[in-house]
């Protein structure tokens, strides 16, 4: 029997539906005028963390994808039954590649090996090649044994921060294993590590509120910065990445290979949301959710044109008309508010008084069954707070648009949160969220 809404009792499904809850009544809370504020992130210690080494947690996620259902031909992985080897196949095509492929892998064998993926690999199939199935379990393996369902995390955050110039210590991975196995870091100071941020994926899940109702991919992290001195926890971060929505059908069309590229671009926004948080953010100073010229609430950098509702839109054809601002052509001209805005100079105006170089980063995202989905265009150092797409968007189509400002002080690249129509998308959720901006095309 399918399900499309997890067991309330489980505790990966108490979390994140707690999560749901706290960012419902947010929505409700903002509803009561220009009095929210947001708390701020905990960035005192982002100046003084000296060497730091990204390790991976030792302990394994809570995976609960809904929507795939067990039926008589699934039973155990070791059974070898043909659901089982019939899933795995796509993975033996090569539907999957790059860095996270190894974590997807196995994440995909959580599936295989509790169910057939629905309307996908039950039922009267062709027998997969040997050699493609064997490569997959070969490949299933080899990831297996490296721990490479937190190994892809880490390796993305560690990634980041180099690319970044940020001070990281490559640990070997014995040593950082059995560290992190005895939740004991500081043996790594005799390494010259000062500081550990340890990274886990913590959770990955398929929501949804009926069977025939769209599920949302969610995958969850869990951060601590650890100062290897005394084995000290400095602070401790969970992060979400709400993925997009799918019907059951378009999940398992062509082998779940659309699950396998969200699950891919769920790690690389996991990753560098985190090494953004932790070593480069700097939260707004005026953390008042305002409304500009009249326009909607919003928190950050208020959208100017096209302007963006704040009403929570619905599948209804009237709401996607009415709560999604039109644009004028496929290749519009956003435009935000400058950085710092006034309140911003009233709050911290030391600060803002050293700050340089001042630019501005832009996402846009589709929209599916209003969540957002592919990427779709990203561009980052605008010396403007406007931009004029380069290259036109798809016609009549829905989108999520969000920007943040980049700029310089005391020497260091910081970057704000990213602009959305509530606080509570700005820092446990990895942007473009349901709360970034929306418009339509034409």
């Amino acid at each position: 029997m399918l399900r499309s809404i997890p067991d309330p009792a489980s505790p990966p499904a108490r979390r994140l539906l707690c999560a749901g809850l706290c960012l419902a009544l947010s929505l409700q809370s903002g509803c009561a005028g220009l009095q929210q504020m947001a708390a701020a992130p905990d960035t005192r210690r982002q100046a003084d963390l000296g060497r730091v080494a990204v390790i991976a947690a030792g302990h394994q996620p809570d995976i609960h994808l809904e929507g795939f259902a067990r039926n008589k031909l699934s039973g155990a992985a070791s059974s070898a039954g043909s659901t089982f080897v019939h899933c795995l196949e796509p993975i033996g095509q090569s539907h999957c590649s790059g860095d996270f492929c190894g974590a997807v892998l196995i994440l995909w064998f959580g599936v295989c090996g509790v169910a057939g993926m629905v309307g996908g690999v039950v039922g009267a199939v062709k027998a997969p090649s040997g050699r493609s199935v064997h490569q997959a379990e070969g490949d299933l393996h080899k990831a297996v044994e490296a721990g490479e369902i937190q190994e892809a995390l880490r390796r993305q955050v560690e990634q980041a921060a180099v690319a970044h110039g940020d001070a990281a210590v490559s640990v070997e991975a014995p040593v950082a294993r059995a560290a992190a196995r005895e939740g004991d870091y500081r043996p790594l100071a005799d390494s010259g590590v000062d500081s550990v941020l340890e990274v886990a994926l913590s959770e990955v899940t398929t929501l949804g509120p009926a069977i025939d109702q769209p599920l949302q991919l969610l995958m969850q992290a869990r951060v601590r910065l650890i100062r290897t001195a005394d084995n000290r926890e400095l602070r401790a971060d969970e992060f979400l990445y709400q993925g997009e929505r799918n019907l059951q059908a378009q999940w398992a069309a062509g082998g779940g290979t659309r699950l396998v590229q969200a699950l891919q671009a769920g790690y690389a926004a996991l990753g560098t949301h985190i090494h953004e948080h932790v070593f480069m953010l700097y939260p707004f100073p005026d953390r008042r959710v305002l409304a500009s010229d009249g326009s909607p609430a919003a928190f950050g950098l208020a959208p100017v044109a096209p302007p963006s509702s704040d009403r929570q839109p619905s599948e209804d054809r009237r709401s996607r008309q009415r709560d999604w601002s039109q644009v004028a052509s496929l290749r519009p001209t956003l435009r935000w508010q400058a950085f710092p805005r006034p309140g911003d100079v009233r709050a911290a105006a030391a600060d803002m008084q050293r700050i340089d170089g001042v630019r501005y980063d832009l996402l846009i995202a589709e929209e599916r069954h209003l969540a957002p989905a592919r990427i779709v265009y990203r561009s980052e150092g605008l010396d403007e707070p406007s931009h004029t797409l380069l290259s036109p968007l798809s016609p009549r189509r829905h989108y999520f648009w969000s920007v943040r400002a980049r700029f310089t002080l005391d020497g260091r690249e910081r970057v704000t949160e990213w602009s959305a129509s509530q606080p509570s998308a700005n820092n446990r959720l990895v942007s473009p969220s349901q709360h970034s901006y929306r418009f339509r095309t034409p």
